[in-house]
């Protein structure tokens, strides 16, 4: 039977050495998080409505009974963003995630090959921060991250669900320092002191929305990044001193700075041509024009 070390051992074979495992079942307390937070704020548009399929993964897999998550670090200290967030810069970190997780469900394969594998990256209703956290990868942040004692939140997530057992790991022991620099600095104001978020204050929210009111637009347009934001991550303490990625593929066609010239005698077709290798391509080019200040 495969264990959860020799997956590890694995893992860490191809680079991946933050990883974790836990149970694959719905959690009671994440549904009252959600709960909470749609109490007093707007849903987001990107999430689903139903909570049930936000935190149940036997809705995904009815047989489920483990999840192997693992981080994806992006970090690049000597890259000096232009106006693109950090995680947008770096190749399509759903293709990247994705071959890692082919390559560890082949694993899983030849040691179980009847066991079911279904990859996650942030490619369905559930919540991967939650998952990680379960699998004792980080704790919470009150900017939203998932924060990882090394990494920082610089990383993205990717998952395999599984219907074979596996000893999970215990969340860890460890609390954002609740200093607060991430609330003061949040150029929208979207996050709060008890840990609440409102999606329609966060840039980088805005960025992704086709339309916006005339408020948010004059948030956007305050300052200069054109899809996505990284404020509240720089201020955070827990990210000084995070080490540069150890994933080549982040390292490949980095692109710092989008063009708005550019992107105006482009056709749509032509925008997703040349940009489908990264993360900002599957917004339409008008949804990234209205970004630029005039």
């Amino acid at each position: 039977m495969l264990s959860t070390q020799e997956l590890k051992t694995y893992a860490a074979s191809l680079g991946l050495v933050a990883t974790g495992v836990c149970a694959a079942t719905a959690n009671s307390q994440l549904k009252e998080q959600l709960k909470k937070r749609r109490a007093s704020f707007p849903l987001c548009s990107f999430e689903a409505e139903d909570i049930c399929n936000r935190i149940d993964p036997s809705k995904l897999m009815p047989n489920a009974k483990s999840v192997f998550v693992c981080l994806f670090p992006y970090y690049i200290n000597e890259v000096t963003p232009g106006n693109l967030s950090r995680y947008a810069m770096v190749c399509d970190y759903h293709q990247v995630a994705g071959e890692y997780l082919a390559k560890l469900t082949a694993f899983i394969k030849e040691k179980e090959p009847n066991a079911r594998c279904l990859p996650l990256c942030d490619t369905s209703p559930m919540v991967d921060r939650w998952f990680a956290y379960q699998a004792g990868l980080g704790f919470f942040g009150k900017n939203q991250m998932l924060i990882h004692p090394e990494f920082g939140s610089w990383f993205f997530i990717g998952s395999l669900l599984l219907d074979i057992p596996l000893e999970a790991d215990a969340p860890l022991a460890v609390t954002c320092k609740n200093c607060d620099a991430c609330i003061r600095s949040c150029p929208g104001g979207a996050l709060k002191d008890d840990f609440g978020f409102d999606c329609e204050k966060c840039i980088s929210y805005l960025t992704q929305k086709k339309a916006l009111t005339e408020s948010q637009k004059a948030v956007v347009h305050s300052q200069n990044s054109v899809y996505g934001c990284d404020v509240c991550q720089k201020v955070c303490p827990h990210n000084a001193n995070v080490p540069n990625t150890t994933i080549a593929e982040f390292y490949q066609e980095l692109i710092i700075k989008l063009d708005k010239n550019t992107i105006e005698n482009m056709s749509n077709r032509e925008f997703k041509k040349q940009y489908k290798n990264y993360a900002f391509s599957w917004c339409s080019r008008q949804t990234i024009l209205k970004n630029f200040k005039d």
